[in-house]
């Protein structure tokens, strides 16, 4: 009975496939009209949220206009500034007489989210271009691209309240693109980038040369190693220069949580709220980060032997993806936004029933994160509690986690096929069997 369902469903499975596989354009084109006409109309009848209008908007014309944006309300937006640099663009370029009418922010925050649907289109393209260049094809190479437009969590969400990342995740999925099809320099160059406009993608990067000279060496990957540490250190390190760039973004990222355990989904909840609650005690904020750098230490030094060690099984889009992992699992603010900079490359695997599966608890992660904002309709009111925001940050946990099993699991298991495949070769050569070729 279940070898004739099992089969029933691998039939199944090919027939779909090889309808997919014809009428992908059609289907994936159609997804990006409806997609694109449903945050259209979300669009329309929001206005971007506080971040946006209050920050992001306000910093980037600053900075565009020539001032410090770091000057005041350091706080505000801490980021890089060449996020800042980017919005300001987009504005420039689809605002540029907005200031000449009354309602000049309301027409700047539609503009700037208009941009971010071609942004998403972008990803969702470059997701499906990287599969088929993989030589990802069916279902398994669209399911990811549809995922990542139609999937609340991802491409939705965002438009209630904007979060500029969605400007940095076209650059992420082109860094990945280019290294799949071994335009190294490129590739890398691409990252550096990603990780000037948000720092998240900034562990993949020493994993991703270690990668390279692993494979190729270290003479043809120096110019590549100068020219990424030159972009890091001209991004992220000359700012500081400009007075309250360090207390925007080192004070934001060292902060010990705002709301006491209420603000965010992390796993540093544990110090922020449930030890002080059930063991009465807290520890102070110097204390907190030393936690918090040596649990990414450890799991950034783990990620380095693993990828030394076994360099010639990892690809590189795991190799990126182990790389945003170990930043984002013990970082000590997560929102869902956060998250989606390691579903970029985690979509780009071609897994499907693992791609089905951190998509449902990536959704399920981000509407309990809505439920402990209390929202209306709220079911639980109890997640807007400390432990409720502790019980949803497992969750959020649980995406990253088995992210990173998924991609050890399969690490271990490609060693081990090229090991069994190497002890097969040897029994025999040793004794004289001749292989079978193909002419």
């Amino acid at each position: 009975m279940l070898e004739s369902i099992r089969l029933r469903w691998h039939s199944s499975r090919a027939t779909l496939d090889i309808l997919v596989d014809k009428h992908w354009p059609l289907i994936l084109g159609g997804l990006i009209a409806l997609t694109t006409f449903q945050k259209l109309t979300l669009i329309l009848r929001t206005d971007g949220g506080g971040d946006l209008l209050g920050a992001d908007i306000p910093k980037s014309m600053m900075l565009i206009a020539g001032q410090n944006p770091y000057n005041s309300n350091p706080w505000a937006s801490p980021y890089p500034p060449f996020l800042l640099a980017v919005l300001g663009g987009i504005i420039r370029l689809t605002s540029g007489n907005a200031g000449l009418v009354p309602d000049a922010m309301g027409i700047i925050s539609r503009n700037v989210r208009m941009t971010g649907l071609v942004a998403d289109v972008l990803v969702a393209l470059l997701v499906f271009v990287t599969l088929r260049a993989r030589r990802v094809s069916g279902l398994s190479a669209l399911v990811p691209p549809v995922l990542f437009l139609a999937l609340p969590s991802i491409s939705l969400s965002p438009y209630y309240w904007f979060n500029s990342d969605v400007l940095g995740y076209p650059i992420l999925a082109a860094s990945v693109l280019a290294l799949v099809v071994k335009r190294y320099f490129l590739g890398c160059v691409l990252l550096a980038t990603a990780a000037i406009f948000k720092i998240h993608p900034i562990l993949a990067i020493p994993l991703v040369l270690v990668w390279l000279v692993k494979r190729r060496g270290i003479a043809k990957t120096l110019p590549i190693i100068i020219t990424t540490v030159s972009i890091l250190s001209f991004g992220l390190a000359l700012p500081a220069i400009l007075p309250g760039y360090l207390e925007s973004v080192l004070g934001f990222n060292l902060s010990s949580g705002f709301g006491a355990g209420t603000s965010s989904f992390t796993m540093m909840n544990l110090l922020y709220a449930v030890f002080p609650s059930v063991l009465h005690f807290s520890l102070p904020t110097t204390v907190e980060n030393q936690v918090w750098l040596a649990a990414t230490a450890a799991l950034f030094a783990a990620a380095l032997g693993i990828v030394w060690s076994r360099a010639r099984e990892l690809n590189p889009v795991d190799t990126v993806a182990i790389g945003l992992l170990v930043w984002l699992i013990p970082l000590r603010q997560i929102y869902t936004h956060y998250l989606v900079w390691a579903m970029v490359p985690l979509l780009m695997r071609g897994r499907l029933r693992q791609t089905l599966v951190l998509g449902s608890l990536l959704e399920l992660a981000n509407t309990m994160s809505s439920w402990s904002w209390d929202l209306p309709p709220d079911p639980f009111p109890v997640l807007a509690t400390a432990y409720g925001f502790f019980v949803t940050s497992l969750v959020y946990f649980a995406v990253s986690a088995t992210s990173l099993v998924f991609i050890l699991t399969e690490l271990v298991a490609r060693r081990q096929a090229e090991v069994k495949l190497l002890d097969t070769s040897v029994f025999l050569a040793r004794h004289q069997i001749p292989t079978i070729t193909s002419v």
